[in-house]
């Protein structure tokens, strides 16, 4: 049990370390993702008519009284296709960002990450070799993009080379990981 706790906590914040290292040392942190062009207009925009902090999506379904759920959803979809469409996440009074804490959630998230692979690699007896332990870790941070990123590309549009980066900060995240738990951690008899 110390070595799961061990191995996963000092993988945690070797992932930790290779997320940081990917978000601002290299270009996967912004990788497909822009700024707004003309930004002031826009945001004084957003001010003026989104007053509720949320995750918005637009154009919403139609609500025009009589319309079937399919007729509404027909007429949603023509508006999408004219454009504009998109997602936001709005916070019309401006939001603080303290990075400490936030980098601290971040670290802690990887930690229980690692320490779930951890115990994974504990109970699977039959990865005995170093290498079999690695790859097995490594093979869960496919998890994430599969679940997550590529979802998010398939319905909400999220750029190409956005869902590429991340699946690449995932898989190097988890392979980095891995090769701490696969030294630490040893599968249970």
């Amino acid at each position: 049990m110390k070595r799961i706790i061990l191995g996963g906590i000092l993988a945690g914040i070797a992932m930790f370390m290779w997320e940081g290292l990917a978000h601002e040392v290299l270009p996967l942190g912004e990788a497909g993702i822009k700024g707004l062009p003309n930004e002031p207009p826009v945001l004084a925009s957003i001010k003026d008519s989104v007053k509720e902090s949320g995750f918005y999506i637009f154009p919403w379904m139609d609500t025009t009284p009589g319309l079937s759920k399919d007729q509404a959803m027909q007429k949603t979809m023509e508006r999408a296709k004219a454009g504009p469409a998109g997602l936001m996440v709005v916070f019309p009074g401006g939001r603080d960002y303290p990075m400490g804490t936030l980098l601290g959630k971040q670290c802690g998230f990887d930690i229980v990450a690692m320490l779930i692979a951890a115990a994974m690699v504990s109970w699977a007896g039959v990865l005995k070799a170093f290498g079999g332990r690695v790859a097995f870790v490594t093979m869960l941070g496919l998890f994430p993009t599969l679940s997550v990123d590529l979802p998010f590309n398939n319905w909400y549009g999220f750029p190409a080379t956005y869902t590429a980066a991340q699946f690449v900060v995932h898989l190097v995240g988890y392979l980095v990981g891995g090769l701490v738990i696969a030294v630490i951690v040893r599968p249970t008899r």
